[in-house]
């Protein structure tokens, strides 16, 4: 490899994104480990709360990340499910992206999470298109379902192609790459 292509390709990391779209909060990332996660004040409530990371082997390039978030003790539900689940398929082509972050909503301090989905119609390691979802957690007021819940607030999917979700977030947010991100450092991850 050449000098100036590992120059030009650390540029397209550190280089300023494009700004996130009026409506999204501004987002401070949640770096995670392994294992449990603790996060005061995780609703914008006062209650403590958790973000648990698992890894689901399967043998191959299909296996996943698990997240569960805790509020107290009761787990916060998306879409009626328990969790989120990555795609990371081979690390180099992620497909699904979870990524989580502190902002305001409604005046309070609260977690979000985005997914970034990939979505690919060929071959995996293909440029596709990459729906952006913003979920804001929020307390469950209508006595029907979890004490807390994800909220879908806002989604976009990219006129760009992107052969990497974590790239899609970076690129489209300025949302800073996972500390092991394996995709190619150009702007599209391809």
């Amino acid at each position: 490899m050449s000098k100036h292509w590992l120059l030009a390709a650390a540029a397209c990391i550190v280089a300023p994104a494009q700004a996130a779209p009026d409506a999204w909060p501004a987002l401070a990332p949640i770096r995670l480990h392994a294992g449990e996660n603790s996060v005061p004040d995780i609703a914008g409530d006062g209650k403590a709360g958790t973000i648990t990371l698992d890894w689901r082997e399967n043998g191959n390039a299909w296996s996943y990340d698990i997240y569960t978030v805790k509020v107290g003790g009761s787990i916060a539900t998306v879409n009626d499910k328990d969790r989120f689940t990555d795609s990371p398929h081979t690390g180099e082509d992620v497909i699904t992206s979870v990524r989580f972050a502190r902002g305001k909503r409604g005046g309070h301090t609260t977690t979000f999470a985005l997914v970034a989905h990939r979505n690919w119609t060929e071959s995996v390691p293909d440029p596709a298109p990459t729906t952006i979802t913003l979920y804001a957690l929020q307390r469950n007021d209508d006595g029907i379902g979890t004490p807390y819940a994800f909220a879908k607030i806002a989604e976009r999917t990219t006129t760009r192609r992107y052969c990497h979700a974590d790239m899609a977030l970076k690129t489209e947010l300025g949302f800073p790459l996972t500390k092991g991100y394996d995709g190619l450092p150009s702007i599209d991850g391809c």
